[in-house]
């Protein structure tokens, strides 16, 4: 693979491994006998790009579906994306699926309570090496983040802690965001919260599954007036629209600028709401968008639309 001369070595290789799920003996072997990626060397050592750490998981993906790496490491990552499209598709269980448990956190509780940002960072970094971003989000940080601030309503954290806890995830889903690469051709998500909804963590992960699924995606942010949301679909060249609503607060406000959007968006472009408080905002969209409950019903849109598992 050629690297593209702009692209900037950001990742060592053990903190790839960690994202990859790869061992680093593996990606030695696969980067020495086979080329898979090049990264590129520094006083560090190798440092790998955002688009390296990308097509290793392609290939990773690609290799638990039965194929060798020697085969594949010549494939664009295009093919890449269409070997493991059809591996999902043609894989057949032998026994029903287990819902699988949920992870242990405890290490999580651990950090937080001695305030250690880095290891909080190390376990959530270990858990991705092992989870699929579906799980992390729906298993982990959210319900992580739930806890917490559950913990900090009873007295059981401090707000410093719950804050140190939201901060430092909310920089591990843009990171994680940042990860895949824009593919050509695939379906472009906005994704924001209205006027006056701070709460972005659910939205900012829904942003990241959809990037995981290999869709193309606009993170804008939480708290935009309506207006601003409806000027940047046309430029943005979204087919969806995807906005979270977590409070009730100023509930008057929040359906104004629900129906604001709703009756300003173009016609092809699809509207999605989801969030806590989605459901009790449906009235304010009509029959113009989709109310996803939960992030179920929102992996299940991504795929009607493109997305991959």
């Amino acid at each position: 693979m050629k690297r593209q001369p702009e692209a900037a070595a950001l990742y060592p290789i053990r903190v790839v491994s960690r994202l990859t799920g790869i061992g680093i003996d593996t990606l030695r072997a696969w980067e020495r006998r086979h080329g898979a990626v090049t990264p590129v060397r520094d006083d560090r050592g190798r440092m790998y790009t955002e688009a390296d750490v990308a097509r290793l998981r392609l290939l990773r993906a690609a290799v638990d579906h039965g194929h060798s790496i020697g085969r594949l490491a010549g494939l664009t990552d295009g093919d890449l994306r269409r070997i493991a499209a059809v591996g999902d598709e043609t894989a057949a269980p032998a026994v029903a699926p287990v819902r699988p448990t949920a992870p242990d956190t405890a290490s999580l509780d651990a950090a937080l309570r001695r305030f250690d940002a880095a290891a909080i960072d190390q376990e959530i970094a270990r858990l991705a090496a092992v989870l699929r971003p579906f799980d992390l989000v729906r298993n982990v940080l959210m319900p992580t983040l739930a806890k917490v601030g559950d913990d900090w309503h009873e007295g059981r954290v401090t707000v410093a802690q719950e804050h140190l806890m939201s901060s430092t995830i909310r920089n591990i889903l843009g990171s994680f965001l940042r990860l895949h690469v824009r593919p050509a051709g695939a379906a472009r998500l906005l994704l924001a919260t209205p006027s006056g909804d701070r709460h972005e963590m659910g939205t900012l992960g829904a942003a990241m599954l959809a990037a995981s699924s290999g869709l193309d995606v606009a993170y804008l942010g939480p708290d935009l007036p309506a207006r601003d949301i409806l000027d940047s679909v046309k430029p943005a060249g979204a087919q969806v629209l995807v906005l979270g609503v977590t409070t009730t607060l100023g509930a008057k406000t929040a359906q104004h600028e629900l129906r604001t959007i709703a009756g300003g968006l173009p016609g092809d472009v699809e509207l999605w709401i989801g969030g806590p408080a989605a459901a009790r905002h449906a009235h304010a969209i009509g029959t113009r968008g989709l109310v996803l409950p939960d992030y179920d019903a929102y992996q299940r849109e991504l795929f009607r639309i493109g997305g991959q598992a």
